[in-house]
């Protein structure tokens, strides 16, 4: 293991998790990407990790010069294609049945990177998402089979770490903030991302269908790592993000991340103002919402959460939280006795429903006791109530990011 391995250089399993007819069934294989097959060959690891940007000890042109370890976000491309998305590269391909790597997948021209989030549009199944090197960033339109429809180019100042963004119906959302991308320095072996404070924060909209772009400065300094949602009401754009006082990947520390809190944005298009509150003071992230308002006015978001404003004893969060974005009333789920800590929840509407938090939220806990791993199904309308199903995994699930569910298509 690297001197200064961190959470982030964790190579990529995908685990598929099937529920249905009352019974689950579990799968997991590692994404086989570049680098963790040279690893194999070779028996040892040999790239650096997030903190000295993940370039190997000697680079002699033997392998590839940065490592894509495919452990970030997944979506279900169609019934026999998964992507697997990660910053370094375009996305792998995985077969869905066996989560077999088939190999990389450009959506037919994407050209560099690509980020690990995207957006789906409810009304189309439209994809966007966009890549970024430097001070150069290619945002993209794909249709819902995976085929781009377009993509433009634009340029900001500084080479800003831009790992998430959001989406109204018209507008895609960017931030730019203090948290750069230190490409000097990573040659260096120096961490790969610095923290420049005298710099100011901006939002920029893209305008989808055209790809014009307006930046809007901030007054205030803040990391923003994920987004829940953004909308448009009467001539503004809501933006509701977890912020940060500054960006907190750490090494050495047990906890990876600064402190972060719900906050909503607003932006005047015809004054060009933009104003700011925090929703609630709870220390939360992995940000979640019911897919149905993607891009559309929203009430209710899903975190993982600590309920003292603080990281907890085994790891980074010991609840999950619903927080209304209108009121800010946070309600807390704890799982049930043994679970310690969970990951990312995600929401899955109840079948025919309407209401925005009509559905279920699930989530693998970790018990830090018998180092194994559960989902849990809560319901989102008795969210502090106990789980509706608990799925035992049998073994520890890594700690890791991002998910999604897919719904079954009816034989």
């Amino acid at each position: 293991m690297p001197e200064k391995y961190h959470w982030f250089d964790g190579d990529g399993m995908v685990h598929a998790i099937a529920i249905g007819e009352g019974t689950a069934s579990v799968r997991n294989r590692y994404v086989a990407t570049a680098g963790l097959k040279y690893e194999q060959g070779v028996g040892h690891a040999v790239y650096g990790s997030f903190m000295n940007g993940g370039v190997p000890a000697v680079m002699d042109g033997s392998r590839p010069l940065i490592k894509n370890p495919g452990n970030t976000n997944v979506w279900q491309l169609n019934e026999t294609d998964v992507l697997v998305f990660c910053e370094g590269d375009a996305p792998h391909l995985l077969d869905a049945s066996t989560l077999e790597t088939k190999g990389m997948f450009n959506f037919g021209g994407t050209q560099g990177p690509v980020t690990a989030h995207f957006k789906i549009d409810p009304a189309n199944g439209d994809i966007i998402f966009f890549g970024s090197m430097g001070t150069h960033v290619n945002f993209y339109h794909a249709k819902s089979d995976g085929q781009l429809i377009a993509s433009y180019p634009f340029s900001i100042d500084t080479p800003a770490f831009m790992h998430d963004f959001a989406a109204t119906e018209h507008y895609a959302v960017f931030a730019r903030t203090p948290a750069l991308v230190d490409f000097e320095g990573v040659i260096k072996g120096n961490p790969s991302t610095i923290w420049s404070p005298e710099l100011s924060n901006e939002f920029g909209l893209m305008n989808i269908a055209t790809g014009e772009i307006q930046w809007y400065r901030v007054d205030h300094t803040f990391s923003i790592t994920h987004f829940l949602n953004a909308f448009e009401r009467d001539g503004q754009v809501v933006i509701d993000a977890n912020c940060a006082p500054d960006f907190g990947a750490k090494i050495g520390e047990r906890n990876p991340f600064s402190v972060a809190t719900p906050w909503r944005w607003t932006i005047d298009l015809e004054t060009g103002t933009v104003t700011g509150h925090q929703i609630a003071d709870v220390n939360c992230e992995f940000p979640r919402h019911d897919p149905r308002v993607a891009g559309r006015e929203h009430r209710y978001g899903y975190y993982a959460a600590t309920r003292t404003g603080q990281f907890c004893e085994d790891w980074l969060f010991d609840h999950l939280a619903k927080i209304d974005s209108e009121t800010g009333k946070v309600e807390y789920q704890g799982g049930v006795e043994g679970l310690t800590s969970p990951g990312e929840p995600v929401f899955v509407p109840r079948a025919d429903s309407v209401a925005e938090d009509d559905g279920y939220v699930l989530c693998v806990w970790w018990n830090a006791h018998t180092d194994e791993s559960e989902m849990l199904v809560h319901d989102a309308r008795d969210f502090e109530g106990a789980p509706l199903a608990r799925i035992h995994m049998g073994h520890r699930v890594p700690m890791g990011f991002h998910g999604n569910w897919s719904q079954a298509k009816s034989a």
